[in-house]
């Protein structure tokens, strides 16, 4: 999941290159997470419904199903499309069999450690929290094997390595992902996709089984195909792109939610899926042309955090829903509450981060060895 890249082992060493602004938007995509999974607890109809049976219902807002739609509606397509221009990269540096293994080393093996780790975990974490742990009748020697009916947030690993897969095979049979008709007709395609979506939400479907919906992957493939092309054709990412953002969050976002859910017409469907496909790309473009301009240069901290994204991605859920039941009951408005969730996940997990997983073999799984900086020697007395 890192974004720095190595020479071939025969190759002379060299320093790796890393794309800062890239590292930044990353990070700021993955610790969207946390905000994500704290607001559907504010949503009316959403996980604030659970808690409204049990006696102490959730203050809901409005405010949260637009957030929760406005992050949802981008944030997923800009994980593939950084993930498919990283996987161009890797293959044209260091070949289709360094692509592969570092794929498997990055993204495959947390899968399957989080998947007997984290799912039981956030599993237990919502029984606990909805109190439904009576209506649930498995064997505890079930638990580790809950990745068979749902993969929970873990869904997005799966989804990328099938893509990678069928990049490398796609390369070996000697597509080049690089022919300009072909890859700028990834935008248009993902029309075809989101036509075919069923689920009520602004934005692409969720598909958290074993068995994926081909729909949603197809989906976010466009979006993987594409940032592997921009690679391939030696795009530059422009500062002026961020201008993407003023008719995606002015115009296109809200036109896409009254064709949703306010036209009451047979040809609202249509061009709400049209306007979600345009809100995806628009802020794809538009954030990373904002990060370009905002974090172009190495920054210490964007890196630490851009490192320390991914283990926050992994057990951001289990916490959410536990911080949640914790302060459930608590006096205080919906607002507060929210900023509570999200402050405490992000300062529980950034701790165990730095003691427990930067610099074991935990953190070199997901970013790669990380050395400690040597302390400073003492000066002459």
């Amino acid at each position: 999941m890192n974004t720095e890249t190595e020479q071939p082992d025969a190759a002379p060493a060299a320093p790796a290159q890393r794309f800062h602004e890239l590292d930044a938007l990353r990070a700021f995509a993955m610790l969207l997470g946390v905000v994500l999974h704290a607001a559907l607890f504010f949503m009316p109809d959403a996980w604030s419904k659970a808690y409204s049976a049990e006696g102490y219902p959730a203050e809901v807002s409005g405010f949260y199903t637009l957030l929760f739609y406005a992050i949802h509606g981008f944030r997923m397509p800009v994980f593939f499309l950084l993930s498919g221009y990283f996987a161009a990269l890797l293959w044209q540096r260091r070949g289709l069999r360094s692509l592969a293994v570092q794929r498997l080393k990055r993204v495959g093996l947390p899968l399957a450690i989080g998947a007997v780790t984290v799912i039981p975990v956030t599993t237990i974490a919502f029984l606990w929290a909805f109190d439904v742990f009576q209506e649930v009748e498995f064997s505890i020697f079930w638990w580790p094997f809950i990745w068979l009916s749902t993969l929970s947030h873990l869904w997005f690993l799966w989804h990328l390595l099938w893509l990678c897969g069928g990049f490398i095979v796609a390369a070996r049979m000697g597509m080049r992902f690089d022919h300009p008709v072909a890859w700028w007709l990834a935008i248009p395609l993902t029309l075809i996709p989101q036509f075919l979506m069923t689920e009520p939400v602004f934005g692409p479907d969720t598909s958290d089984k074993l068995t994926f919906d081909p729909v949603v992957l197809s989906y976010y493939a466009t979006f993987f195909v594409f940032g592997a092309f921009i690679y391939r054709r030696g795009f530059r990412v422009s500062r002026w792109w961020t201008l993407a953002l003023v008719p995606a969050l002015t115009l296109v976002f809200w036109a896409g939610l009254a064709l949703l859910y306010d036209v009451k017409e047979d040809w609202s469907r249509p061009l709400a899926a049209v306007a979600q496909v345009a809100f995806a790309w628009l802020m794809c473009f538009g954030l990373t042309g904002l990060f370009r301009l905002i974090a172009h240069r190495e920054r210490s901290w964007v890196r630490y955090l851009s490192d320390a994204s991914y283990w926050i991605y992994l057990w951001r859920l289990p916490l959410v829903v536990v911080a949640f039941e914790m302060i459930a009951g608590w006096r205080i408005g919906s607002h507060a509450k929210f900023a509570l969730i999200v402050v405490a996940v992000t300062a529980v997990l950034l701790p165990l981060y730095q003691v427990a997983v930067r610099y074991t073999a935990i953190g070199t799984m997901l970013n790669g060895p990380r050395a400690r900086r040597p302390r400073p020697s003492p000066g002459p007395l």
